[in-house]
C-alpha cells in the first residue's frame, strides 16, 4: 500500500507541475511598451501600450484614449531640480495643499529603484466624476523630486490599478539635467547658452531716425529699451520726429539676432500712421515685413502687433518703422518702445546687454517686468464676448451673492439636487447651460449664500477661440520664466500669450485662504497651454502645462 500510495502522490505532483507549466505558457501579455528616459525630470520609464504620451519639460502625461487629463484614465509623472531642499513629507504635503479636489490618504513607506519614497491612495470627485487612484513620491536628492500620480473614474480603477503597479516598478532614477552656462572671467552673471534654438522676446539697445524732435527729449534713443509712457499723450519719452506732418522712419537694433515671428510697435501719440515695417538681416539686405496705409483707430496708446511666418530663417537684428503723417494730419506719431520677437539660433548666447547701464535686468527679466506693469489682455472675442460667458466672468468668488447669480450670468440656473458637501459650509451649487456643447457652468455658494468655487465642464471649449500665439516655442518661452524664477505672475502670461485666456475654475482656498484660478489658451489645432494660479501666481511645478491635441 506504500508503495502505491508513494507512486500516486508522484503522478499527482508531474500533473500539478504539467498544470502549472501550461498556466505558465499563457503569461498575460505586459502593458507596458518601450522605455521612455527623461533628461530634464531625471527618470526613465515604460510608456503603456495604446496610452497617449507626452513629455512637457519634465513632466510626462500617458492618457488612456477615451481618457481625460483631468479625470483619466491616465498617469502623470514629474521630475526635476527645485529651488528649495524638500524631505519627501514636505513633498507630499505640497502635493495635498495642491490637490484641490481630491483627497489625500494615509502614506506608506515605499522603496522604488532603491530610493525611499512615500505611497498613498487618492479618492475624490471633479464636476460630478467620482475619481480614485495613486500618488508617489519621492525626492532623489534633497532638491531633486519625482511624482508619479494616477488618477481614474472610480469604475475602471481596477483596470488601471495593476498597470500603475507595474509602471512603477519599471522607474529608474539619474540625477536630473540643468540648462548649461558659461560664467565670465570675472565672475559676472553667467552667460544663458542655447543648445536648441528658443523663442525670445526682446528691446531695443540702440536707435537712430531720419531726424528727432531734439536730441535729448523725444530723440529716437527715447524708443529703446522697454515701454515707459503709462498713457495717451504728447511725452518726451517717446520718439517724435522733426516734423509734425511729413514721412519720417526711425532705425532700431537688437543684440540677439533673431528669426522674427512677431514685431510690436508701441505707439503713445497719434497711433496708426506707421506706413512701412522693414526687417534687416545680418548681411544688410532689407526686407518688408509688413505695408499699409494709415487709418484712424480709437485705442491709444496703440500696440500693433505685426505677426510673421517666415518659410525659412531669416536672422536679423534691425528692424526700421517708416511713417507718413501728411494723410491722416493729427500730428506727431511718437512711438515709445519696439519689440523683436523670434527663435534664436542653436548654441546662441542669449545675454543681452541692457540699455539702462545701472541694470543688469536679462532679455526674460525685462519681458516680465514690461508685461507686470501691462493691464491684463481683455480681447475677447466670438462666444466669449458676449453675454453668459461675460457674465461668468463676473461672478467674483468670495463676493457675489446667491441672490444676484442669474441676473449677472443672463440666463437662468437650476439647483442641483446632489448631496455631497465638498466643504462644511456648502449649501448649494447651481448648473448654467453655457452655449457651447456639454458645456455646464457650476457655481458653488455657501450657508451664507457667497459664491466660493466656479467651474466649466472639462473638454469642453468655445468653437471660435483659437490663439496663433499657443504653440510649443511659447510654452519653452515660459516654461524658462518659470525655471529662472520659479513663479510666472498671471499677467505675465496672458501678455505673452495676448490673450485673457479661457478661466476654466476658480475658488477660494479655507486652508491658506489661497484664490485658485485655472486658466486655458486654445490653439486654432486644439493644442492648449494651461495654468492654475494661486492668489495671481503660477508657483507650482504641474501649474503650467502644454497639452497637444488628441
Amino acid at each position: 500500500m506504500n508503495k502505491r500510495f508513494t507512486t500516486v502522490s508522484i503522478l499527482i505532483v508531474i500533473l500539478i507541475m504539467l498544470s502549472a507549466a501550461c498556466s505558465l505558457g499563457k503569461k498575460t501579455p505586459s502593458p507596458l511598451g518601450e522605455e521612455y528616459r527623461s533628461e530634464i525630470g531625471g527618470f526613465t520609464i515604460s510608456k503603456i501600450n495604446g496610452y497617449n504620451f507626452e513629455d512637457a519639460i519634465g513632466i510626462v502625461n500617458m492618457t488612456a484614449p477615451d481618457g481625460s487629463i483631468e479625470t483619466g484614465p491616465g498617469v502623470m509623472v514629474m521630475g526635476g531640480i527645485m529651488e528649495q531642499e524638500l524631505t519627501n513629507e514636505d513633498l507630499l504635503e505640497t502635493m495635498k495643499t495642491q490637490a484641490t479636489t481630491i483627497e489625500v490618504g494615509k502614506a506608506k513607506k515605499t522603496k522604488v529603484d532603491g530610493v525611499n519614497g512615500l505611497l498613498a491612495d487618492l479618492s475624490g470627485e471633479y464636476n460630478g466624476v467620482e475619481i480614485k487612484g495613486k500618488i508617489f513620491v519621492a525626492m532623489f536628492t534633497p532638491k531633486q523630486e519625482f511624482i508619479m500620480m494616477a488618477l481614474s473614474p472610480e469604475e475602471n480603477w481596477k483596470e488601471l490599478e495593476p498597470i500603475y503597479d507595474e509602471l512603477l516598478d519599471s522607474v529608474t532614477f539619474f540625477e536630473a539635467s540643468t540648462s548649461s552656462a558659461i560664467t565670465t572671467e570675472n565672475n559676472e552673471a553667467p552667460i544663458q547658452v542655447n543648445e536648441e534654438p528658443q523663442l525670445i522676446r526682446q528691446w531695443a539697445s540702440e536707435a537712430y531716425a531720419e531726424s528727432e524732435y531734439s536730441s535729448t527729449d523725444w530723440s529716437a534713443s527715447q524708443a529703446t529699451g522697454a515701454p515707459n509712457v503709462d498713457s495717451c499723450g504728447d511725452n518726451s519719452f517717446a520718439w517724435a520726429s522733426s516734423s509734425s506732418s511729413g514721412t519720417d522712419s526711425i532705425e532700431l537694433i537688437y543684440d540677439i539676432p533673431v528669426s522674427p515671428t512677431e514685431i510690436n510697435i508701441y505707439q503713445s501719440y497719434n497711433p496708426s500712421q506707421v506706413v512701412e515695417v522693414d526687417i534687416i538681416d545680418l548681411n544688410g539686405e532689407a526686407w518688408i515685413a509688413w505695408s499699409g496705409e494709415p487709418e484712424y483707430v480709437e485705442n491709444c496708446p496703440d500696440l500693433m502687433t505685426i505677426t510673421l511666418e517666415l518659410d525659412d530663417p531669416l536672422y536679423i537684428d534691425r528692424v526700421v518703422v517708416y511713417i507718413d503723417q501728411s494723410v491722416l494730419q493729427t500730428g506727431y506719431n511718437e512711438i515709445d518702445a519696439v519689440e523683436l520677437v523670434g527663435m534664436t539660433m542653436a548654441g546662441q548666447s542669449i545675454t543681452s546687454s541692457n540699455p539702462d547701464p545701472n541694470s543688469s535686468t536679462s532679455v526674460e527679466e525685462t519681458a516680465i517686468a514690461v508685461n507686470d506693469n501691462l493691464p491684463v489682455p481683455t480681447n475677447y472675442s466670438g462666444w466669449m464676448a458676449d453675454d453668459v460667458y461675460q457674465g461668468w466672468i463676473n461672478i467674483i468668488v468670495n463676493e457675489t451673492k446667491v441672490k444676484d447669480l442669474d441676473k449677472i450670468m443672463t440666463i437662468k440656473g437650476v439647483k442641483s439636487t446632489e448631496n455631497w458637501k465638498p466643504r462644511p459650509d456648502h449649501a448649494d451649487t447651481f448648473i448654467y447651460e453655457m452655449g457651447p456643447v456639454g458645456m455646464k457652468g457650476y457655481i458653488s455658494v455657501t450657508t451664507d449664500g457667497i459664491v466660493y468655487k466656479k467651474s466649466l465642464s472639462s473638454n469642453t471649449y468655445p468653437d471660435d477661440f483659437g490663439l496663433a500665439t499657443v504653440t510649443r516655442a511659447t510654452y519653452e518661452q515660459l516654461d524658462a520664466i518659470y525655471q529662472q524664477d520659479y513663479v510666472i505672475p498671471y499677467a505675465v502670461m496672458a501678455n505673452i500669450l495676448q490673450s485673457p485666456g479661457f478661466l476654466r475654475e476658480q475658488y477660494f482656498r479655507t486652508d491658506d485662504n489661497k484664490m485658485v484660478a485655472i486658466y486655458e489658451w486654445l490653439a486654432p489645432n486644439g493644442d492648449r497651454i494651461s495654468g492654475a494660479f494661486y492668489n495671481g501666481l503660477l508657483t507650482g511645478m504641474a501649474g503650467l502645462a502644454y497639452i497637444p491635441a488628441e
